[in-house]
């Protein structure tokens, strides 16, 4: 069987950590260790993780370094982990107790994997108590990976999966200079590398992310669309330099390139001429997807005149709600 390491970034998570690694100390799969990277955390964190593993089966770690955010805290994970295959949590994430058992299995079924991932899902705070959304996240990787790991609906959240650490050290791990998408970006260089994505099927999610007000993620939308537009630009300078370009992928790119185009065009015109560039450059009669005004307005004006006057009348709105 595969021995699993069980990497934890933490930093500052004091009111999180302790479900957190109960949720591993509870899986069924025996094979694993856990090693928990304290990045820096100025709160109980370092003891209320000492506590609980002292307490459980698993042999473990808590290895300390200066804040240096979680793709460094991962990667330094990484570099000290035991086993073959890695699952990442993040501090403040849950997995079901089978998880880890489930996509073991898997692997056995597939030992060519490099990623095995399952269907995951949020959990939103109530006030009182975390609260399961509605709708489960299910993801699925075909053929055209890349195309796919640039949809939304696509998204295979780090917690979710199990990782080959030898795809891992093929690719460098995560770039530890990007803080926001870099699990996308670590997928797309897997991808990239002709890595294998294999889905689990399960009854339910065996992953719960616990979607915070105050998470990373959320702390800078800016950075978060030049993220998802960083990742697409790597995606479309591969498939150009491996002449490897589907009509599947460039859609792809250019829908990232669409929303972040969008964004800014409310924000900051340069950059929005910049995107749109980009977008012009693999397709130069670009009309927008939607909303149907937008693309109607477009195939008069053209885009980047329908996107200014869209501009102008939410303004023109906002203005108006503001008199009133």
């Amino acid at each position: 069987m595969p021995f699993v390491s069980v990497v934890i970034p933490a930093y500052n998570a004091a009111e999180w950590v302790a479900e957190t690694i109960e949720s591993v100390l509870h899986q069924t799969y025996n094979d694993l260790e856990v090693i928990v990277v304290n990045d820096g955390s100025t709160d109980r964190t370092v003891d209320i993780a000492e506590e609980i593993l002292r307490k459980g089966r698993f042999p473990y770690r808590i290895v300390d370094q200066e804040n240096s955010g979680p793709s460094s805290s991962r990667n330094r994970g990484c570099r000290t982990a035991r086993g073959t295959w890695i699952q990442f949590l993040d501090a403040d994430d849950l997995l079901h107790p089978r998880k880890i058992e489930v996509q073991v299995g898997e692997q056995h079924a597939n030992p060519a994997a490099d990623v095995i991932y399952s269907d995951w899902q949020h959990l939103r705070w109530a006030g009182r108590a975390w609260e399961k959304e509605k709708y489960v996240n299910t993801p699925l990787i075909g053929e055209n990976a890349l195309a796919d790991l640039l949809q939304p609906s696509n998204f295979i959240h780090l917690g979710s999966a199990l990782f080959s650490l030898g795809a891992l050290r093929r690719v460098g791990g995560f770039d530890a200079s990007h803080w926001l998408i870099e699990d996308v970006e670590l997928g797309i260089k897997i991808a990239m590398g002709k890595g294998v994505f294999v889905k689990t099927p399960s009854a339910g999610p065996l992953f719960w992310y616990r979607d915070r007000p105050r998470s990373l993620s959320k702390s800078d939308r800016t950075e978060f669309v030049e993220g998802c537009i960083r990742n697409a630009k790597l995606v479309e300078r591969y498939v150009q330099h491996t002449q490897s370009c589907s009509e599947k992928i460039i859609e792809a790119i250019i829908a990232v390139y669409w929303q972040g185009a969008r964004y800014f065009a409310e924000k900051d015109w340069r950059r929005f001429e910049q995107i749109l560039a980009d977008i012009e450059a693999l397709r130069p009669e670009f009309l927008p997807a939607g909303p149907l005004r937008l693309r109607a307005l477009s195939r008069v004006l053209g885009y980047r005149n329908a996107e200014r006057a869209s501009v102008f009348y939410r303004r023109l709105k906002k203005l108006r709600r503001h008199s009133a």
